[in-house]
């Protein structure tokens, strides 16, 4: 009678009602575990405590262990197989198995539980190549990896290696050392690779390298998302040191991490030989390259790429999506109207030739030239492609058209646009930086800091974007008040910001009786809690500090550069203008000794008020024209090398 459709508690019942001996409750309970459940762990975890509960749980066979756990090991909390675990060992009939341990090791693999699973993987004497791999598993899916924890599940593997002779499966060591390269641990990838090798060479005859092209490539790729082409180029080296022939995705993923790193000699260098060798142009390679240039505002090398696609007699038919959208994308660089015309050839071509990125690029290149009219018409164009586009795909369009909107300054329009999102329960985090963003832009701060406390107060984390965007309103509020300029705060109709969800009336952005410096200080101290600093965040705090308490604001520069953030040229500019305003030439000074040590090249704007604070300081004229001297042969290399 036990099968699927019984009720647990009936059985329950029956069992507290009945005189049974310790067996017959036993076999009960066994038969409904294998009868009842379907890999239920709420009712396997049930039934199993009520095994317990009966003291028949030492009848438990290894077998029946193995079912139960790879039942539980489903269940949202890992508590219950370790418990199972710890009562196992506490009994001693039948001690843990590897199958047994291994499924406690799936349920932290699948819950992303990197630290647990580590500290698990020392109570087991001899681990498997399969617990490694579920160690591995649960570190790529944990969502707050540390390097602590990264170099602890290196450690254990190493030990499983060198001590043990464990032979790690190729997906084990694909995962690891995607994982290792993607938060750019590079000293720990050549340890695990030197171990791998040498237990490769004691576990087969074959001189066969146990890491292949694709582990390389792994390699290569995480170098790429961290924008070091060196660390590539490395590894590249090596690759062919070793007799791997690269594929294409290594080719793509190295061209990449030289456009990411603005190394575009590289680049260039590496798209010649892949032409030479293979007799035709690789459209990923060139992607990124334009792609790259354009990200990085050089107009030269993407004009030159495209030139090279000329010479070359490259078809249109050969191009895919996303470098055609990359070509749009320089052409409405180089004159959006010019743009829109390629746009409007190739639908005439053929309308699978155009895009939703390639309107995208025309939204946004209609917006900087604050064309309205002509921003909403590109935006009509999404309506004429082949396929209609996915939610995500229009929500992204319409992020363009806010972003489009905010710079032809019309706030009224990109907030309606934003409530459309809103109706459709479209908007998400980006959306949300946009607007606040957008009414930064438009010098509607307190609007922006209504926005941001509004979603604060609902709950809703802003992210980094945000973040960085509100203390910039900050800073312009101190230049506000400092030039007794008023916000008119019935500049937007009343309706439309309750439509926006734009709330917390109460808040007075103008005349806050919190000191500037506070609010953003606080603001800090809370993003930290949910974000990682980057250096965007620290220069705009430090913008922000640096016109009220230059001190402050250089405390915070080295917090900055502890913390292994590396300043830009627009943070030394940011305490340089605070250093001009507080008349501090010895500040000053060493901020231009650091830069010079960390390779930071100044800008005119930097020289300005490195110069501004050296004639408020009242420093030595003969100084500051030997400073003036060396300031306009910088600038003179700069543009010559540029």
């Amino acid at each position: 009678m036990m099968n699927k459709d019984l009720q647990i508690d009936v059985l329950f019942d029956f069992l507290s009602t009945q005189r049974l001996t310790q067996k017959e409750i036993f076999n009960s309970l066994r038969t409904a575990l294998y009868n009842t459940t379907q890999y239920h762990p709420k009712k396997a975890w049930r039934i199993y405590k009520k095994m317990v509960e009966y003291k028949v749980d030492n009848c438990l066979k290894t077998n029946h262990y193995g079912h139960l756990l790879c039942i539980l090991k489903y269940d949202p909390s890992v508590i219950k197989p370790l418990k199972v675990i710890e009562n196992m060992r506490r009994h001693k009939e039948v001690m843990p198995t590897s199958y047994h341990l291994s499924q406690v090791l799936y349920a932290m693999s699948r819950q992303g539980l990197g630290k647990e699973a580590c500290e698990f993987m020392k109570s087991i004497p001899s681990p498997k190549p399969n617990h490694y791999h579920s160690l591995a598993i649960a570190m790529k899916n944990s969502n707050d990896v540390d390097m602590d924890t990264l170099e602890k599940m290196v450690i254990l593997m190493l030990e499983g290696m060198n001590e043990r002779g464990t032979v790690l499966d190729k997906v084990t060591r694909s995962t690891t050392v995607s994982l290792l390269a993607k938060h750019k641990q590079f000293d720990l990838i050549v340890n695990f690779v030197e171990a791998v090798d040498r237990t490769w060479q004691k576990s087969y005859t074959k001189n066969k390298r146990p890491y292949s092209v694709y582990v390389y490539t792994s390699l290569i790729d995480g170098c790429a998302r961290q924008g070091d082409s060196e660390g590539a180029k490395k590894l590249y080296h090596e690759m062919k040191k070793h007799k791997m022939r690269p594929n294409q995705v290594t080719y793509t993923a190295l061209m990449d991490a030289y456009g990411r790193a603005g190394d575009f000699t590289s680049a260039i260098r590496l798209l010649t030989s892949h032409q030479n060798q293979y007799k035709r142009l690789s459209n990923p390679m060139l992607s990124s390259l334009v792609v790259n240039a354009l990200r990085h505002d050089n107009l030269l090398v993407a004009e030159n790429a495209m030139n090279f696609m000329a010479k070359k007699k490259f078809k249109l038919r050969e191009t895919d999506d996303v470098l055609r959208a990359a070509i749009l994308w320089l052409k409405t660089k180089q004159d959006v109207d010019f743009a829109r015309k390629y746009f409007d050839q190739l639908y005439m071509k053929d309308r699978s030739f155009v895009n939703n990125m390639m309107i995208n690029h025309l939204i946004k290149g209609y917006g900087r030239k604050g064309d309205e009219e002509n921003v909403f018409e590109a935006y009509q164009k999404r309506l004429s492609l082949i396929r209609p586009l996915t939610m995500e795909e229009e929500m992204r369009t319409k992020h363009h058209l806010i972003d489009a909107l905010f710079h032809c300054r019309d706030v009224p329009a990109a907030i309606g646009v934003f409530i459309s999102m809103r109706n459709q329960s479209m908007p998400d985090e980006i959306t949300m930086a946009m607007i606040i963003k957008g009414l930064v832009l438009n010098n509607e701060g307190y609007l922006a800091w209504k926005l941001f406390k509004t979603l604060q107060s609902n709950g809703t984390e802003p992210n980094l974007h945000a973040y960085t965007s509100i203390l910039k309103s900050l800073s312009d509020r101190g230049s506000y008040m400092e030039k007794r300029v008023g916000i008119d705060m019935n500049r937007l109709n009343p309706d439309l910001l309750k439509a926006a969800g734009i709330q917390s009336n109460h808040l007075d952005f103008q005349h806050s009786p919190v000191p500037i410096t506070n609010e953003a200080l606080s603001l800090f101290r809370r993003l930290t809690g949910f974000h990682q600093p980057n250096v965007y965040i620290y220069t705009t705090l430090i913008s922000c500090f640096a016109k009220n308490n230059v001190y402050q604001a250089a405390s915070i520069f080295e917090h900055m550069c502890s913390n292994g953030v590396k300043p830009t040229t627009e943070t030394y500019t940011a305490l340089l203008q605070g250093c001009a305003i507080f008349r501090d030439s010895d500040l000053a000074f060493k901020l231009l000794n650091h830069m010079y040590e960390n390779q930071v090249i100044p800008n005119e704007i930097t020289w300005r008020y490195l110069l501004k604070s050296l004639l408020r300081a009242r420093v030595d004229t003969k100084i500051i024209d030997k400073i003036g001297d060396i300031a306009r042969r910088s600038l003179k290399n700069k543009v010559v090398n540029h």
